[in-house]
């Protein structure tokens, strides 16, 4: 376990490897402990129960999809449960396709038919057998539904089925925090109600249940800490819970000191760190993580964030992937949400569902704004469709409410426009994010309606509202880039308008639109993202890096998109120079259309008819190079380089997580082939196996854009995996890859360090100081006995001097912090001393504050500062403060003028801190101090 956490009851076991799996109906009763299931196939999750080709398998039927992939299966494993007798057990999971059944020991333990895309929980304690074998059964029904959004109704992206996101076994004390989507008060509830530039306020609900039959003295420590892992703050509440009820408690601070605020350039996270007492004893614990943001709409600046307006520019993601649909490791979640965020994206809409934990705590982590919503399209059914949905909505935001990442909420049905019930739920859930409309051009009201924000889609050049805030949701997208400039320029141009949104991030499958036989279409997999399907970039991924990366960039766009006698460059200099053969054609300033007249960087299009040879293009910003890029004429297919998709993150064995191994396709000069038709081969040796089913047109590959892609994933143990592509007059290319140890304890897998430190704030001055809120008191009135006991460390802190001290109290200032530098004590002459005796063995920071408030004296800004720790003597003059303070009662919008030190101590000898007036003249003051250990 990590440094400084406390171990509790609670653990959280992850199940996701060695299931036995079954597709569809079968003989005998698989619910049954006795029954057989030696020859199903061993599966791991996140799990799809059919695996399909790149194309659907070219199944003839519509986006209603009544058929296709609606199917149910069995799942069945075998656990050892450990836990005490009084313990509570719990299975979680993150999300099944459709409707879920549960058996433990035979028996049945719950259902849940409510939607397909959130969590939900069951409590298996009553039919566990603790420290024994355990057997789990799950069906997992896809079935067509009447009663489970979006079915009963047409969808452009596909239902697809199985165990496909993570499952846990959780144990805890009777005493513990509930599941967020247990209640409306339930889980823990973070909330930034105060966010000012050098300060916020932070309020936590926790709710804590005692599933005893006796009451509980219940104790909640709440520690607050930073990106570092310092605890800045510690929140401690005593309650009497009686027997078998819920207790929500509430516990509210404000950060000062190391105050951050979250946003897309700085995504600063604190942790929220409770762990629940039963009198003295630790039982269990949470951790959640929050950002300090605010938002709001306004008019002449659009949307604001933290007080500065930010124009939004944007994707949609849908999370399936081709062959294996909705079943994605997080490590491709987290993957994908990097590679928008390295194209300078800030906002994604999750259509048209919930979608993964993992993708939204890469949001918080990265610095993408996130517009979440339950999953709808066009069309809504009876009461019953509505209850489960309208209970599908509050899962979805009370399991994601603490994410800073989330700004919008989704309150309307896709193309129909808002909803009343889903604008209402959503706010009494949440009334501190913005809703969203869902609209669309042709239908609808033209306006907000009675959400926050009208979102509508433009793939027409739609006519904005008179007057609504408005975000185009989704707008046009295409390979070169033309499509998505046009739009994003045209939106910008408004200040009403807050955010464009391609449609889309990567491409998808989808089944076919409502058409006759005779007019049928073959149109498996959209075209039209930023990403492919393989979530490969393709040329406008460049366009949007030169548009919202500060990062110098040229690139000439592959054949792709640099064809029919123009040649595209993206680029974020002022002008571009462009050579053929190292003979200069033209150089250009970017674009000057109308259409693209607000962007920062529109496109550089040079008309010339590239038959053979070698372009470069040559970036210059003030006359001066900056960078270039070269690209060579596609020649003839020569050999194949293989690339995985992720290389930075460990590749865990057992068959949870998996990788994308892309080969490429190259001529003699290393470019990719665009155009080339082979089929690649692979093949596979040592601790892995390539995910085909013999029946998915997978292995040989087709190429796509000079690309085929093959899924693998390790075995039970560790080892290396070699992969090789091959094929016919191509040379070949061969790659490895090593697994690591998979560690199901997700306690171990997500702890991080607790440096639980007092930090000691002490407020100096003499007789009826105003002493500072939440700082601790130190008044005196002579020169003797200037000792104070430092309660949290079991230290004393001495101050002395030469001269004569003198206090000043009962006065009054300006500024920040300005109680504690109104008074204190003061050296008309000489030097101060102050020893800090007692404290442990490590490493301390001590801001002193020296604040000269006597208007007779002179106003000192040279300090000298001499430490002497356990590593000996070190003097410096204090530079704390560049800018010399001249008022002795007014700081302005600053603190007091105070100097920042460290220090070493042994455990055993004093600290001491001489501070000397450089100016020798003006008083030297002590207005008080902050001490806090660092290691």
């Amino acid at each position: 376990m990590a440094e400084g956490n406390i171990k509790t009851h609670r653990a959280k076991i992850n199940l996701n490897l060695d299931w036995k799996f079954h597709l569809g109906q079968t003989s005998g009763t698989p619910e049954n402990i006795d029954f057989n299931d030696t020859n199903w196939e061993t599966i791991s999750v996140p799990h799809t129960m059919q695996l399909v080709s790149y194309e659907m398998d070219s199944i003839r039927e519509t986006w209603v999809q009544e058929k296709y992939l609606r199917d149910f299966g069995w799942y069945r494993k075998t656990l050892k449960i450990s836990a005490k007798p009084t313990e509570k057990v719990f299975i979680e999971f993150e999300g099944v396709h459709n409707a879920t059944e549960l058996w433990v020991n035979g028996k049945k333990a719950g259902n849940f038919a409510i939607n397909g895309y959130v969590p939900f929980h069951f409590d298996i304690t009553p039919f566990v057998k603790l420290n024994s074998d355990n057997l789990i059964v799950i069906k997992a029904d896809n079935r067509y539904s009447q009663t489970i959004a979006p079915d009963p109704h047409r969808t452009d992206y596909v239902k697809f089925n199985g165990l496909y996101r993570d499952v846990y076994l959780v144990t805890t004390n009777p005493l513990h925090v509930s599941f967020n989507w247990e209640d409306f008060e339930a889980g823990v509830n973070i909330n930034t109600p105060t966010v000012n530039k050098n300060n916020g306020t932070v309020s936590i609900k926790t709710t804590v249940k005692n599933e005893n039959n006796t009451p509980k003295n219940c104790r909640i420590e709440t520690k607050i800490i930073n990106a570092e892992g310092y605890v800045i703050t510690k929140l401690i509440q005593n309650v009497a819970i009686p027997a078998n009820t819920n207790h929500t408690f509430r516990q509210t601070t404000t950060i000062e000191d190391d105050y951050h605020l979250w946003s897309p350039d700085s995504p600063y996270l604190y942790r929220v760190h409770s762990v629940i007492y039963d009198d003295e004893t630790p039982v269990d614990f949470v951790e959640n993580t929050f950002g300090f943001r605010t938002f709001q709409l306004e008019k002449g600046k659009g949307f604001v964030l933290n007080g500065k307006p930010l124009f939004l520019v944007g994707v949609n993601r849908h999370q399936n992937y081709p062959n294996i649909g909705d079943a994605v490791p997080n490590s491709f979640h987290y993957n994908e949400a990097l590679q928008y965020k390295k194209a300078g994206i800030n906002i994604i809409r999750l259509s048209h569902y919930t979608q993964d934990d993992s993708f939204l705590k890469a949001c918080d982590e990265l610095g993408i704004i996130v517009y979440e919503e339950v999953s709808t399209w066009i069309e809504w059914g009876d009461k019953t469709w509505f209850d489960n949905l309208e209970t599908a909505t509050r899962h979805m935001i009370r399991n994601h409410r603490n994410h800073p990442s989330i700004v919008f909420w989704g309150a309307g049905i896709n193309h129909r426009g808002p909803v009343p019930r889903m604008q209402q739920v959503a706010k009494e859930e949440d009334p501190f994010r913005l809703t969203t409309s869902a609209s669309s051009p042709w239908n609808g009201v033209k306006n907000e309606g009675i959400t926050d924000l009208y979102t509508t889609m433009d793939y027409r050049r739609t006519e904005f509202p008179e007057s609504a805030f408005t975000m185009v949701m989704e707008h046009g997208s295409s390979v070169d880039s033309e499509v998505n400039q046009f739009h994003i320029s045209r939106y910008k141009g408004n200040k009403n308008n807050i955010a464009a949104l391609a449609w889309l991030g990567a491409d998808y499958n989808h089944l076919q639109p409502d058409v006759d036989d005779s007019q049928w279409k073959r149109d498996y997999m959209t075209t039209y993202g930023i990403l492919s399907g393989y979530r490969l970039p393709k040329p406008v991924y460049k366009w949007y890096q030169s548009e919202l990366i500060a990062n110098p960039i040229v690139h000439i766009a592959d054949e792709t998109a640099s064809k029919n006698g123009k040649i595209r460059v993206f680029s974020n200099c002022q002008m571009v120079e462009l050579y053929h053969n190292n003979k200069l054609i033209a150089k250009q300033y970017p674009d000057n259309e109308s259409t693209k007249s607000n962007l920062n960087h529109p496109s550089f299009i040079f008309n010339y008819n590239w038959k053979t040879g070698t372009l470069k293009a040559i970036g210059y910003t003030n006359g001066e190079k900056i960078t270039e890029h070269s690209r060579a004429k596609q020649g003839k297919a020569h050999h194949i380089k293989l690339e995985f998709n992720i290389n930075d993150k460990p590749f865990y064995a057992g068959g949870s997580d998996i990788r994308m191994v892309h080969a490429y396709v190259l001529d003699q000069n290393n470019e990719v082939v665009t155009s080339a038709t082979n089929k690649i081969k692979f093949t596979i040796s040592g601790a892995g196996k390539l995910i085909d089913n013999g029946n998915i047109d997978a292995n040989p590959a087709i190429l796509y854009d000079g690309v085929a892609t093959m899924y693998i994933r390790g075995t039970e143990n560790t080892g290396k995996i070699t992969i090789t592509a091959s094929s016919k007059g191509l040379k070949n290319s061969t790659a490895t890859i090593t697994t690591a140890t998979y560690n199901p304890n997700e306690i171990e897998n997500n702890a991080k360090v607790i440096y639980d430190y007092p930090i000691a704030r002490v407020d100096i001055g003499g007789a009826k100081q105003l002493v500072q809120f939440d700082w601790l008191e130190w008044t005196g009135n002579s020169d003797k006995n200037l000792n104070f006991k430092l309660t949290d460390y079991n230290a004393e802190i001495t101050i002395s001097a030469k001269n004569a001290i003198n206090w000043l109290g009962d006065t009054a200032m300006l500024g920040d912090l300005s109680f504690v530098g109104a008074d204190g004590l003061y050296v008309e002459k000489g030097s101060l001393l102050l020893n800090i005796s007692g404290l442990k063995k490590g490493l301390y920071s001590i801001e002193t504050f020296h604040h000269s408030r006597r208007s007779v004296a002179k106003m000192t800004n040279a300090i000298g500062v001499t430490v002497n720790d356990s590593k000996g003597i070190f003097t410096r003059t204090a530079g704390d403060h560049v800018v010399n303070y001249f008022i002795h009662d007014n700081t302005g919008e600053r603190k007091p003028l105070s100097i920042k030190s460290q220090f070493q101590s042994d455990g055993t000898n004093s600290i001491i801190l001489e501070f000397n007036n450089l100016n020798k003249e003006g008083d030297l003051s002590l207005n008080g101090f902050i001490l806090k250990q660092i290691k």
